[in-house]
Formats: C-alpha cells, structure tokens, sequence
C-alpha cells in the first residue's frame, strides 16, 4: 500500500541518537569539502567534537507509532505507556533503513493507516546498532584508530561497542590519498561519555533549528529503561513534532525531506586519533 508506505517514512528518521554529549554538539565547519580539525571556540571542529554528513546511516526499527499526545516514558520498573498511540509500522525480525541525505526509504514489514487525528508526536521501538559509512578530506593531519596517518580519513568495516566505562576503538582509518570508506556498526549502550555515570536517558531539543524534540532512552529485554550498560538490549525513542501530523478522510501521501546533517559525530580521541560515532537525523514532513 503506497499511501502506507509514505507514512512508514514520517518517523523513520526521526528517531536516532547521539552517541556522545548529542546536546553539546554542533555541526563541524566544513569549507569547499575540507572539515576543520584544529581547536577554536564552540564545538564545530573536530578536536572539540562536532557532527558531519555520513555518506550513509543504517537502523534496525521494529515498530512506529504516531500519538496524539506524548507517551509517559519507561521507567526502570514499567514499560512505555503507549495508550494515546495508533501504531503504524511493525516488523518482529527487525527491518534495516539505509539513510542517505534527500532519499526515500522503503521497507518490508506491515504498515497500518492510523485513525483521522491530529499527531503531536511519535514513538520508535528500534535495535541499539547503527551503520555509518563516510570518507573525508580533513584540514589537518590525523591518525586512523585501525591505522594510518593523513587528512583523508574515514569509517572502517569493522564494529564496536559504546559502554559506560569503555568505547571502540576501531572505527577509522587514515591515509595521504582518499579513503574507500566501510560500514562501521557501532552499538550504544550508553548515552554520554565513558567517564561519564550510567547515562539510559537523552533529550535533543530544537533540532536542526526547529521546535522538534527528541527523547530517547536505553532498554533491558523487559523493556524496562536499562539500569546500566550490560543491561542494554533496545532503543527506544520518544519526538515531539516541530508541527503536528494531520491524518483526514482525504490524506494520501506524505511528503519529507530528510536532514542527516548531524548523524555522524567526530572528535579527537586522543593522541589526535579520529573517533568517529553516530549521531541524531530527522525527518521533515507534512500530510497530503
């Protein structure tokens, strides 16, 4: 059903998290293609930490909902509490979105037409691991976290894990001439950094200046708000629309442009290695 389909894409950008200090950071200073490492005020270079344009981001979603009001959040003891929800999209095994700048997704699973209404917000059951793809040019030299030395830098065939007290430390590579970017899949199991106390809750607000809001937050197999990172099984993620969804009698189709400006976040890991992790996209859309 094309209609459904349409719909599935309302949320299914929407609802991706920064792995580290997502409401710190900012989009990174790129000029004629060249993204600025050395250290200045703010957080739009890379020694500070900032957000870039991944070539490509992957997500696993299992199940969207839109709702007319705001679920009340899990808690380490209860499960979301979806009464004012219509579910629109639910694929038990997991269905993959590969996100690109401007593109559509299409995905398989079952899509449902949710009741006329007026949708404020919406809510995404999702898995904790995220694809990132890029290859850059930088301002200055670097060094790859798998190897290599240059201002052309970027992702790794490789995957690894964001903890509490640790982090990968796989996820680069650098050289003196371009580099043929692979997919590294990182797993978060911890918002905030590694020295940081057990983090299962983040909140983005203004994103991409809008007055959309994103909450998402770390669940157990319960799907109880995780205790701490071995805990970790979902992400699950809570927006509020920048303007609300209307669904009529007469809704055909919805239209979107998609913003992963920030979904990819890179920052000096020390000894002026390239750590590169993931980071929030969004969708913009209306009904039709």
């Amino acid at each position: 059903m094309k209609y459904a389909k349409y719909l599935f894409l309302i949320l299914s950008a929407i609802f991706v998290f920064e792995i580290v200090n997502s409401d710190q950071a900012k989009a990174c200073t790129v000029t004629d293609g060249v993204v600025a490492k050395a250290s200045g005020d703010g957080a739009d270079f890379i020694d500070d930490g900032c957000d870039e344009t991944p070539t490509l981001y992957e997500v696993v979603i299992y199940k969207l909902y839109l709702c007319t009001s705001a679920p009340t959040e899990a808690t380490t003891s209860s499960t979301v509490v979806l009464t004012p929800c219509s579910q629109v999209f639910n694929n038990s095994s997991g269905a993959t979105a590969s996100v690109t700048q401007g593109a559509e997704i299409v995905l398989d699973g079952t899509y449902i037409r949710p009741p006329v209404g007026t949708y404020t917000h919406g809510y995404a059951y999702m898995d904790n691991t995220f694809g990132i793809t890029w290859a850059g040019e930088l301002s200055a030299s670097m060094t790859g976290m798998t190897g290599g030395t240059g201002v052309f830098c970027g992702t790794v065939a490789n995957s690894g894990t964001h903890a509490q007290a640790s982090t990968h430390t796989n996820s680069s590579v650098c050289g003196s001439s371009a580099i043929t970017a692979g997919k590294f899949v990182e797993t978060l199991t911890h918002f905030g950094g590694t020295g940081d106390p057990f983090k299962a809750k983040a909140e983005v607000e203004n994103i991409n200046g809008t007055t959309a809001e994103i909450i998402g937050y770390l669940v157990d197999t319960n799907e109880h708000r995780a205790t701490n990172s071995a805990e970790v099984d979902k992400l699950e993620g809570l927006v509020t629309f920048a303007n609300p969804v209307v669904i009529t009698a007469d809704t055909t189709s919805i239209s979107m442009t998609f913003n992963v400006g920030e979904g990819m976040h890179l920052v000096n890991g020390g000894g002026n290695k390239l750590f590169i992790g993931s980071g929030p996209f969004q969708a913009i859309m209306s009904a039709n």
